[in-house]
């Protein structure tokens, strides 16, 4: 007798889940448990009580191992004569049962709207696969007599395992809420997309675009572009929510392209007269991306006043930016649609393409007005004008690239390779024929088959579970076990350094007239590990695909560099960045901050003796020497590096000062006495006990500490001194760390950022071309070099809002030969 759900029929909403877990198979009722406890927390925030709702699952009963995937034939070596096709799965008879019980429990409920829970009710009822890409959107649940409402979100046990999803699973409730008392969606939009416009048709509309633009009410333009093989497929424009109009470009249909050489040549300038017109406020979503394109094609670049990817990292910087997920936020009637752009080809035809660009266009605007109008509410204006500021010097980096210098990279490929060659060989000898570092199988056979050493595992993540792995970490860990190996496990570490140093930074590959550049995102997320939403910008290939990563560019002093000499390797790792060159007639420089992170922390704490050590240039590792053994330091101006008196305290107390670096840093940031331990080699015991000695000498940080607990607890954000904030969706279980991290991560962030735009405005002389974290790089021309480099000192002077104003020092290093040069 096939279970069915519970909860009152008729009812107005519907909860459909996948199958049970083991404490509903106890009490033979749907979501109870820790699951059913947190969905009833997500209803109650949507404004919808569990007991108005009918709730059961595709299968309400338990499958092996509690995995509903094991019903599913994934692959096609998995099928069996008992797997049947539906909806173009292959499944088992539990879920084909499962499935025609829904729907007679559909027929009695006769909700007005279904909500889905996770992939497979979502799949069960509309055909489509995939949660996470389809949440939020407003569907018909497929093969009933009648049509249904049916909104997909997120599983709560999803949400258990990745908190972060919780905010946006409220949002589809709080949708599915909205639609509990009628039969059909009532906020369809009445869309008017031009596609496969006339000549006539496109010039009329982007005259009759531009002559609006005196009435302030039609000024903004929403612009989107899709590309192929790099080039503009087409470009599309929006003016209202429903209005849009896509001009094609390209056409499967037509070889030589949509248009004439004269219709396009006058196509494209007409779009230039309507996107550079000081009246017009084009936005877009991630439009660093398009006018990449306008730049190379079009030879101009829209005048950008509003990107909603940067505008939803202002808003809320650590959830997703893709336009796609904020549509879901923030438009009024959402359905997925990105897979219609993804899924394209010749054999669907260009229409699809073309309509697709058309509701990107109009997606992007209500977007858009929606971040205006929410933005200001959240006491964010001036973090947003900043940051969508940035987008000119940024863009300008971008366009502008870096020279190389051709005979020394070749040079160092060369050297590079040579060594790869010789451990290469080296390896061949030993073992008795070919492996492959960089093949897991042919590692994972040998190390673990062939040489018969114990098996290591990557860690288990929020429930996934651990995999076999040779990676470094794992390597290491042999090399220990195992001397006997060590040479054969050195080799292959070097091999995959220099096949990483070759490939990533010396053989990145260049642009069309040989430069190096690279895109940055404003809305990325660069702030590392311990505070991945710090406001720094991410950077990546450019959006021809050459290029590099430039902010991963390692100097003579990077981790990277001392990891591979810490570990032995013979080979001197060349400096990559000699490779990049000024211009002739330029100077190269590097602009670097001193101490940034530390500034920020010991101003965060209010620790006047810290601050005043900072402001002499101490030392200030060795300095927290003398306060973790209980010493009174000597006076400060002996701390500074280059004091006569300076190395008589270095040496003897060298091994302390390293110890004093790794502790404080980890303590400063909320490190317990077992974590800093840990990292130090040191005893709990021994840690907890310095640790009552640093913070007695400096209270300060332990009051910083408190703080942001509190504000993390009371607000659920923190928000650093340039009136940035991160909104944490996550558990705030011992979140302390990362918020403090935070703090000095994003405010460093502003920092750099803020010396970038002031120089973009101030100094015109001064091409900013590359930046790397707390750092910029760029170049000025050498015959003003001192007018330049006072300027730099000047425009760098940011004023930190402290009581206590902090303005972070930097540094300037030149050379006229490459940036691995400067000093």
């Amino acid at each position: 007798m096939p279970r069915f759900g519970a909860g009152p029929a008729p009812a107005n909403i519907m909860i459909v889940g996948d199958v049970f877990s083991p404490s509903d198979e106890q009490r033979g009722e749907p979501f109870l448990g820790s699951a059913g406890e947190e969905l009833n927390k997500l209803l109650h925030e949507a404004g919808i009580m569990r007991t108005e709702c009918y709730c059961t699952n595709v299968v309400n009963a338990r499958p092996p191992h509690s995995n509903a995937m094991a019903w599913v034939a994934e692959k096609k070596k998995d099928r069996t004569y008992e797997h049947k096709e539906y909806n173009g799965l292959w499944v088992l008879p539990p879920i084909l049962s499962g499935i025609e019980r829904l729907q007679r429990e559909i027929a009695l409920v006769q909700p007005s709207v279904i909500i889905t829970l996770g992939n497979l009710p979502l799949w069960a009822l509309t055909g489509a696969w995939g949660a996470l890409k389809w949440r939020g959107s407003q569907l018909t649940a497929q093969g009933l007599p009648s049509p249904i409402k049916l909104i997909p979100t997120l599983h709560p046990s999803l949400v258990l395992a990745a908190r972060e999803h919780r905010a946006s699973v409220v949002l589809d409730l709080k949708r599915a809420a909205a639609e509990r008392l009628s039969r059909e969606y009532s906020n369809v939009p009445d869309w008017a997309f031009l596609v496969r416009p006339s000549f006539a048709s496109v010039m009329d509309t982007l005259r009759a675009l531009r002559a609006s633009l005196d009435n302030p009410a039609f000024r903004w333009i929403d612009f989107d572009l899709e590309t192929r093989a790099g080039h503009i497929a087409c470009a599309g424009f929006s003016w209202t929510n429903t209005h849009a109009i896509c001009i094609p470009f390209m056409d499967v249909e037509h070889r030589e392209g949509y248009w004439s050489v004269e219709e396009e040549a006058a196509i494209v300038h007409a779009i230039y007269l309507l996107m550079t017109d000081p009246r017009v406020k084009v936005r877009g979503q991630n439009l660093l991306y398009d006018c990449q394109y306008t730049y190379r094609h079009w030879h101009f670049v829209p005048r950008v006043v509003q990107d909603t990817m940067i505008s939803q990292h202002t808003a809320f910087v650590a959830l997703q930016k893709s336009l796609a997920f904020q549509a879901s936020m923030y438009c009024n009637h959402y359905i997925y649609w990105k897979d219609d752009g993804k899924t394209w080809s010749q054999k669907v035809g260009e229409d699809q393409l073309w309509r697709y660009n058309c509701i990107d266009c109009v997606r992007t605007r209500e977007v858009g007005e929606s971040h205006l109008k929410n933005i200001p509410a959240l006491g964010l204006q001036a973090v947003e004008d900043f940051q969508q500021s940035l987008f000119w010097p940024v863009l300008k980096a971008m366009q502008r690239g870096v020279r190389i210098n051709p005979k020394v990279r070749n040079q160092m490929a060369m050297e590079v390779q040579e060594a790869i060659s010789e451990r290469e060989a080296f390896l061949l000898d030993v073992i008795g024929h070919p492996l492959n570092p960089k093949s897991p199988l042919q590692m994972s056979k040998f190390f673990y088959e062939d040489l018969q050493l114990p098996k290591q595992m990557t860690r288990a993540k929020k429930g996934i579970p651990g995999h076999l792995t040779c990676d470094d970490e794992a390597l290491s860990t042999l090399s220990v076990k195992e001397p006997l190996v060590r040479p054969i496990i050195k080799a292959i570490q070097d091999i995959r350094t220099l096949g990483v140093f070759l490939s990533t930074f010396i053989s990145a590959p260049l642009d069309t007239d040989g430069r190096m550049r690279c895109s940055y995102n404003i809305g990325g997320n660069a702030g590392g590990k311990s505070a991945p939403y710090s406001y720094r910008l991410s950077s990546d290939k450019n959006a021809f695909g050459t290029g590099a990563n430039l902010q991963n560019i390692p100097s003579e002093k990077s981790k990277s560099l001392g990891k591979a000499q810490k570990r032995g390797m013979t080979f001197q790792l060349p400096n990559i960045r000699r490779i990049y060159i000024p211009d002739p007639g330029y100077t190269f420089f590097d602009m670097d901050l001193d101490r940034a992170d530390l500034q920020v922390v010991v101003w965060e704490s209010n620790d006047e003796m810290l601050k005043a050590a900072l402001r002499q240039g101490v030392d200030i590792h060795l300095l927290n020497v003398y306060a973790l053994d209980g010493q009174d330091p000597p006076p400060l101006e002996e701390l500074v590096e280059g004091h006569e008196r300076y190395p008589d305290h270095r040496g003897p107390r060298k091994h302390k000062r390293e110890f004093a670096k790794v502790f404080c840093h980890a303590s400063n940031y909320g490190g317990g006495a077992r974590t800093v331990a840990a990292n130090t080699g040191r005893s709990v015991h021994e840690i907890d006990r310095v640790q009552r000695i640093w913070f007695g000498a400096h209270p300060g940080i332990k009051q910083w500490h408190e703080h942001i607990l509190e504000q993390v607890n009371t607000k659920r954000y923190v928000e650093n001194k340039f009136g940035y904030r991160w909104h944490i969706f996550d558990r705030l279980d011992g979140i302390l760390p990362e918020a403090l991290a935070w703090i000095p991560q994003s405010t460093v962030g502003c920092y750099i950022n803020r010396i970038w735009k002031a120089i973009y405005d101030q100094i015109p002389e001064v091409e900013v071309l590359l930046q790397v974290h707390d750092s910029l790089a760029g170049q000025f021309p050498t015959h003003k070099k001192t007018y330049c480099l006072e300027k730099i000192q000047k425009v760098s002077q940011i004023v930190i809002p402290y009581d206590d104003p902090l303005i972070i020092p930097v540094g300037i290093a030149t050379s006229e030969v490459s940036w691995g040069d400067v000093e």
